[in-house]
């Protein structure tokens, strides 16, 4: 828009500057062929057609006086690209016609050609600004987006530490409970036993046998709790990680994408089907890298073994490490496929419920 705008003042200028050296009907053909070439820069907007049009426009105006006053109109195109070498071009029709154009009309040529230059600079400046508004702004936004990503990778291992935490506090009174209040009820029922075996008072027995049903309820009730809270306490992802920190055969690589949550009794299993893969990757295997995958979809949970090794063994589909680990997804009522044809691949999969 501001681009049109300075044309639009420009020729204003130069049509005012013409009618004071000519007839209106002898500029007619330089003002129509100077909007005509003007508009086709404007529109197609390459270099070499706006360089071929002001030379052609060059030439005309060394055979017809009126087209002298648009060459400054004609030249702002040229300054917007890499050609404005050929402006100088302009100054064969001024030299080939200065005396037959008035000195008034000589100073605003020079006049409207200083001011060309002046709008093209400031052209030059606002795009320059614009440009480095706009570099300005994707930096900051890159910038943005990365303070989020860290910021939510923050936050997550902030979750992941306060779940550690929970979990290693959880143990910790799982393990306070049973070796100490576990061990006093043991001990206290023990006692109470040894009383009644010699103890021949018959109401003191009845007393003693109540006190001891009570102490076994509450020592079944603390090891009931106690089973909860390890229970609630395994982390499957940081159990999995010590498996493989241990496991030095070769290489190892892990894919964790579970985010609900996992039954425990599903959890165990998966622990012991992994330390059994492991363990036959070992035996059996003769690749350099085992990958384990778990996978949450919408109705199931999935776990994927694979190790590249070529070596195949028949038997091996009937080891005791498979067959454990079959036995161990029969549990889940989920399903288990072993596939040999491009390395060994263990697929097991069971539903959430």
């Amino acid at each position: 828009m501001g681009n049109i705008l300075n044309k639009l003042m420009i020729i204003l200028g130069t049509c005012g500057l013409l009618l004071l050296e000519f007839r209106p009907y002898e500029g007619v053909i330089a003002i129509t062929l100077a909007i005509a070439v003007s508009g086709l820069s404007e529109y197609f907007n390459q270099e070499k057609l706006m360089t071929w049009l002001f030379i052609a426009y060059i030439i005309l105006s060394v055979f017809y006086v009126p087209f002298v006053f648009f060459l400054p109109f004609i030249s702002y195109d040229l300054l917007r690209t890499n050609k404005q070498q050929f402006i100088l071009l302009a100054l064969l029709p001024f030299s080939i016609h200065y005396d037959k154009v008035s000195l008034l009309g000589i100073g605003g040529l020079i006049a409207i050609a200083a001011i060309v230059y002046l709008l093209k600079m400031r052209e030059a400046n606002e795009k320059k600004l614009r440009e480095d508004y706009i570099n300005q702004r994707d930096y900051l936004t890159e910038v943005s987006i990365s303070l989020e990503g860290k910021i939510n990778e923050l936050v997550s291992k902030q979750d992941v530490e306060v779940k550690l935490a929970t979990l290693n506090e959880r143990n910790r009174i799982a393990r306070e409970i049973h070796d100490n209040v576990g061990h006093l009820l043991t001990s206290s029922i023990l006692q109470i036993g040894a009383v009644l075996a010699v103890s021949k008072e018959e109401s003191t027995v009845k007393n003693l046998k109540v006190v001891k049903e009570t102490l076994n309820e509450g020592m079944s009730s603390i090891r009931e709790s106690v089973h909860n809270l390890h229970d609630h306490s395994i982390d499957l992802y940081e159990e999995i990680n010590k498996l493989l920190k241990n496991f030095t055969y070769c290489r190892a690589i892990f894919n964790y994408e579970i985010t609900g949550d996992m039954p425990t009794k599903a959890k165990y299993a998966i622990i012991g089907i992994v330390k059994e893969a492991l363990s036959n990757v070992m035996k059996h295997s003769n690749g350099d890298l085992v990958s384990i995958s778990l996978h949450e979809h919408p109705k199931l949970f999935q776990l994927i073994i694979f190790d590249n090794g070529n070596k195949k063994l028949a038997s091996s589909f009937k080891g005791m490490g498979l067959e454990s680990i079959k036995q161990r997804v029969a549990s889940l009522n989920g399903i288990v496929n072993i596939d040999q044809s491009k390395g060994f691949r263990i697929f097991i999969s069971f539903m959430k419920s």
